[in-house]
């Protein structure tokens, strides 16, 4: 029987360059045409307007991003076949940059016994799978479906997750806003598998308890574990506030580090008690000192009455989401650093950390900066924090690097 021909949507002549330098999001307002009656789900190949390939992808026509290009390889078929290739080459870079040798690259589950117990696995289009994110968390995971793309392919996903990598409970966190615009349901819930979804895990230096189905993002914040280790590294018998703290993970790497107090601050009651039973499970609860708070609030007090530390923390959730926002982020991002700066002495430490993708780093160490100079101090940048490298950047996809930070010491008047 005479296959169907797979549609094709023709790219307007001033998209086509970033499409073909390896962005995969071809907007609405970018095609030209589409040819062979494409229906939202269906495969669709990508064309310049000569009419050569460019890539093949999943169409949408409720989302302003139509399609998402998943292969550059003309006719190769986004079936279960494909999708365990891009899973076994995510896994394979994780063990790359993890230092994982000496280890069969097709034995998946021994491949993961040699990973972190906490790592993300897939990152998206870093990892060639535009919007599924996949954190592990020992014998369980998370998976996060973000496009019609990877939508269809949740039970074939939970069924390789089990049967080839061995997860004993699959997890999804599909109740993040994105998936509006996809045209896509908000949802979680256990998919498979059984035992608790609150699970005890090392993170970084720490062992924490991670409640997969109500915790922020897929759980934890796996993105900052590289930090955490600086933290602890930076904190030995410094006076330390932790600030946004959430479930107190930088808290507790500094008092595993030997700091000498810590204050930990955070609007939310919940994420307070949660920091406090992994406070006790890493045996520093007599170390830190916690506190609900609005932290903007905290921070304006505590600076007017003259509070002084040796080392702060600003960790706060993304202020945008948008473009449109960022003055009004900058705005706020420079509120926090500036009343941050105004308790810290000669050789204090600042650690400032931003994870909206719509402030880039340039943007936002101009505003520790500004900052500084209204505070009337001097810095000097000890150490540039990113991402951990278990979320790639892929350069022709700026949106797969957002998190940015800065260790500042203040200098010497």
């Amino acid at each position: 029987m005479h296959e169907p021909e797979t549609p094709a949507a023709f790219l307007k002549r001033r998209a086509a360059g970033r499409i073909a330098a390896g962005h995969p999001w071809i907007y609405k307002g970018e095609i030209e045409r589409i040819e062979g009656g494409a229906a939202t789900g269906c495969e669709i190949d990508v064309r310049d307007e000569g009419g050569r390939f460019v890539g093949r992808g999943i169409y949408n026509g409720a989302s302003s991003i139509s399609v998402r290009i998943f292969s550059r390889v003309e006719g190769e078929a986004l079936d279960e076949a494909f999708l365990e290739r891009r899973l076994r080459g995510a896994l394979r870079r994780r063990a790359s940059l993890f230092g994982v040798r000496d280890v069969d690259p097709d034995n998946q589950q021994d491949l993961l016994r040699r990973l972190p117990e906490t790592c993300r696995l897939v990152w998206s289009e870093a990892d060639l799978c535009p919007g599924l994110v996949i954190d592990r968390y020992g014998d369980a995971c998370v998976i996060q479906t973000l496009s019609i793309g990877v939508e269809r392919w949740k039970g074939l996903l939970t069924d390789l997750l089990v049967r080839r990598f061995g997860f004993r409970l699959v997890v999804e966190r599909n109740d993040v806003p994105v998936r509006r615009r996809e045209g896509l349901d908000q949802v979680k819930g256990i998919l498979t598998g059984d035992g608790p979804a609150v699970r005890r895990v090392r993170v970084g230096s720490a062992v924490m308890e991670i409640d997969l189905m109500e915790g922020q993002k897929t759980g934890a914040y796996l993105d900052q574990v590289e930090s955490y280790g600086i933290i602890r590294d930076e904190a030995g018998g410094r006076r330390v506030l932790d600030a946004f703290c959430y479930q107190g993970a930088f808290a507790i790497h500094a008092a595993l580090g030997g700091a000498e107090s810590v204050l930990a601050v955070d609007m939310s009651e919940e994420a307070l008690n949660a920091a406090r039973r992994n406070a006790e499970i890493n045996g520093v609860v007599s170390r830190i000192t916690w506190k609900c708070a609005n932290v903007f609030d905290f921070l304006h007090a505590a600076a007017k009455e003259g509070g002084t530390y040796d080392l702060i923390v600003l960790d706060p959730p993304s202020f945008t989401r948008s473009k449109d926002r960022v003055p009004e982020a900058a705005r706020g991002y420079k509120e926090i650093n500036l009343r941050a700066l105004s308790m810290l002495r000669e050789g204090g430490l600042l650690a400032t950390f931003c994870c909206s993708h719509h402030v880039d780093a340039d943007v936002f160490r101009g505003i520790a900066l500004d900052a500084a100079f209204d505070a009337g101090k001097q810095l000097l940048l000890r150490r540039v924090f990113r991402q951990a490298p278990d979320h790639p950047i892929l350069p022709a996809v700026p949106e797969t690097e957002y998190l940015k930070g800065f260790l500042f010491e203040v200098m010497p008047d």
